[in-house]
């Protein structure tokens, strides 16, 4: 009897934490749309109809999905992890590092990480120099830190890379008013 009792409780407690790791209805529907092309075993089951035959932009994009699911659970030490993974399993050429060093800046921020989070902005802005959301986000970070004077050196940094951005501009525009 112990047993069966034991048993039956440890499948429980797995679907519990298969149930906590998969990815929300509510959670797909704030991830890049690639998310939709993860297995199916990565959805809860209100979020398996919205599962599509996606192809996945290169290696671990799992990971860097749940990373994005950890932020918008505000578990930033997982979404750290989970970024981690990507960076140290991917080849240079992996078109989401970029992406990943920007979430993962954001997620270190979140922990007051302030100096890893300053150089995975960097990262993010030197894997791709035109990057206006990785200026975007980075500058925003430095309002948070009160460093006005370097948000507005890093939004005229990425209006050189970026010179048609809508974003930067009126970023750039907001700051110098102020």
């Amino acid at each position: 009897m112990n047993k069966l009792f034991f048993m039956f409780t440890l499948l429980f407690l797995s679907q519990s934490a298969v149930a906590d790791y998969a990815i929300s209805a509510a959670e797909i529907m704030q991830m890049p749309p690639f998310c939709r092309g993860l297995s199916i075993a990565n959805f809860q089951d209100d979020a398996k109809p919205l599962k599509q035959d996606i192809k996945a932009p290169g290696e671990h994009t799992q990971h860097f999905c749940h990373g994005i699911k950890a932020i918008l659970r505000k578990e930033y030490h997982t979404a750290t992890t989970e970024f981690d993974y990507v960076q140290s399993h991917s080849t240079s050429q992996h078109v989401l590092l970029p992406a990943t060093s920007l979430f993962k800046a954001e997620a270190l921020g979140m922990q007051n990480k302030i100096s890893e989070a300053l150089e995975e902005y960097n990262k993010a802005i030197q894997l791709k120099p035109n990057y206006a959301s990785a200026y975007l986000k980075f500058a925003n970070y430095y309002i948070k830190l009160n460093q006005k004077n370097d948000a507005i050196k890093t939004i005229k940094l990425g209006l050189n890379y970026s010179p048609k951005s809508k974003s930067l501009q009126r970023k750039l525009q907001t700051l110098e008013k102020k």
